[in-house]
């Protein structure tokens, strides 16, 4: 909804906001937290830290050579919520989680069903496709709004955004990809990243779950277009 009353929703609680409140928020900094390598996935033996430049949303990965050049499609396996010790949900709720899940679940299916290399279940040809989401961090209602809409907090947030960083009280979501050998379940390509949506993206920040789920869509359709070109040609 974009008329005259929905900008009348969203200003109103910000005017009631306090301008210190506001001016705290922007000095703050993004305050989440970088991924683990995550003890109990199949692939923690194999990650290692990334090249420079890469690091910021991938920080962990592993590939063999040639990894997908055998297969023409992907089987996904059902999405997993990690509960290993190290997972890194926060305060968020098991409902939460299992939306998020969900959500990634339509997502990954839908960026790769895009790309025509969804498989429609096991295959020789088809690589398989685990999803684990390992942690989430839901955004501040109202507040993350109010950075972004403050002239300062827009200039403020264009220069994070500019850099590819995190919106200030905005969510995110980290998850780790595995892509393994059918059969064998030895690991091809496996990689852990924490997504979120760009610093000045306002409309990421209106419900506590907006970021991730933001996140969660632009990483399933980066995975679509990366894995398109890694696969045998039809």
């Amino acid at each position: 909804m974009t008329g005259p009353s929905s900008r009348v929703l969203i200003s109103a609680p910000l005017r009631a906001l306090p301008f210190g409140l506001v001016a705290m928020a922007l000095a703050g900094c993004a305050n989440s937290p970088a991924p683990n390598r995550y003890q109990d996935l199949a692939s923690a033996p194999y990650l290692a830290a990334s090249t420079p430049g890469t690091g910021r949303r991938t920080p962990y990965s592993y590939e063999t050579a040639d990894a997908l050049a055998r297969y023409r499609a992907v089987h996904l396996l059902p999405v997993r919520i990690y509960s290993g010790t190290d997972q890194q949900f926060g305060t968020l709720t098991a409902a939460e989680r299992a939306q998020l899940a969900a959500t990634a679940e339509h997502e990954f299916r839908a960026a790769l069903a895009g790309h025509g290399i969804l498989a429609a279940g096991p295959a020789a040809d088809a690589v398989e496709l685990s999803i684990t989401l390992t942690g989430a961090q839901a955004s501040v209602p109202v507040l993350a709004t109010a950075t972004r809409l403050t002239p300062v907090g827009f200039a403020m947030s264009g220069l994070t955004a500019a850099a590819d960083g995190e919106g200030r009280l905005s969510g995110m979501v980290i998850y780790a990809v595995e892509f393994r050998e059918p059969g064998s379940g030895r690991i091809l390509w496996a990689y852990v990243t924490k997504q979120y949506p760009n610093a000045l993206d306002i409309g990421a920040t209106l419900d506590p779950l907006d970021a991730a789920r933001t996140g969660l869509k632009a990483g399933a359709q980066e995975l679509a277009r990366t894995t398109v070109a890694k696969l045998r040609p039809q």
